[in-house]
């Protein structure tokens, strides 16, 4: 779980509230301490969150850029740099640094990777969801499919796409393909859909693990399948026989110890058919992992 705490000005705590509902997905627990700031008091969760947190986000406006050092979100700046606390800045809007930072805090700041929730508050939640995804992911590869789009940018859908279904229910999605045959085309006939993206593997016995719903159905002389692919090699699949998934099932299957490589994750779905147009094949994927 990535611990995050959100520091801020008083001003802005309408719009980081909304961010920091934004923030929240499977694996990323983003905390900010609004309640204990109206009750006008300092308090020691305060410092225990910010010692136990993975990530402070410090959260920039022309409100904080006006900031003196007595400011509730200064204390916490001092906390986080004393703490040795890895820190993201993040502009609400076109603003400084606080003219009363000192030096060495200033350059510390500036140093680091900043996000931007401006022009495009949208792309700025996106680059920061993908940042925040890469920073805690303990396997090799994770992909939680959010609600704006995958974790990873580097997938080809070929067919696939984004959908609300969702294994998690916190602010997340699924992707779900759906191959049908075509009446307007003649038989025999195949559909088939396949999101693809490459992974580095590495030389050592690995795990995949991700949840799926599949529908699934064919008449005589036609077939329905999904398969995982890696590398070439099938590591997990379903046919038109097997037991219906009408909910999310999860699978762990292991990928075959090649060496280190360079390998393409493949997801497909497919129908076919020979004597009628019937067959589909339909699946959803989410919250995948390889460890």
């Amino acid at each position: 779980m990535l611990q995050l705490f959100l520091s801020y000005a008083h001003q802005d705590a309408e719009r980081v509230r909304t961010f920091a509902a934004d923030l929240r997905r499977p694996g990323i627990e983003p905390w900010m301490d609004y309640e204990l700031k109206l009750a006008g008091e300092w308090n020691a969760e305060i410092e225990g969150r910010i010692a136990g947190s993975n990530l402070v986000l410090l959260i920039m406006s022309r409100a904080t850029e006006a900031g003196s050092p007595d400011r509730f979100f200064r204390k916490e700046w001092d906390l986080a740099f004393n703490a040795k606390r890895r820190v993201l800045p993040v502009r609400l809007e076109e603003c400084l640094l606080p003219q009363t930072l000192t030096p060495e805090m200033s350059t510390a700041i500036t140093s680091r990777q900043r996000a931007d929730l401006f022009p495009s508050y949208e792309e700025g939640l996106r680059r920061i969801l993908r940042f925040l995804c890469e920073t805690k992911r303990t396997g090799v590869f994770e992909e939680t499919f959010s609600c704006l789009g995958p974790d990873n940018t580097d997938w080809r859908m070929n067919g696939w796409q984004l959908d609300d279904a969702d294994s998690s229910g916190r602010n997340s999605g699924s992707i779900h393909a759906a191959a049908r045959l075509s009446p307007a085309q003649l038989l025999p006939q195949t559909a088939k859909h396949t999101a693809a993206i490459d992974i580095d593997l590495p030389g050592r016995a690995l795990m995949l693990r991700y949840r799926r719903r599949t529908a699934l159905s064919a008449q005589m002389g036609g077939a329905a399948s999904f398969q995982v692919v890696v590398d070439g090699e099938v590591v997990d699949a379903a046919t038109h026989e097997s037991p219906a998934e009408d909910d999310w099932t999860t699978r762990a299957v292991p990928i075959p110890e090649r060496g280190e490589r360079r390998a393409a994750l493949e997801l497909t779905v497919s129908a076919s058919g020979a004597m009628n147009y019937f067959p589909s094949a339909e699946a959803w994927v989410d919250d995948l992992r390889i460890a």
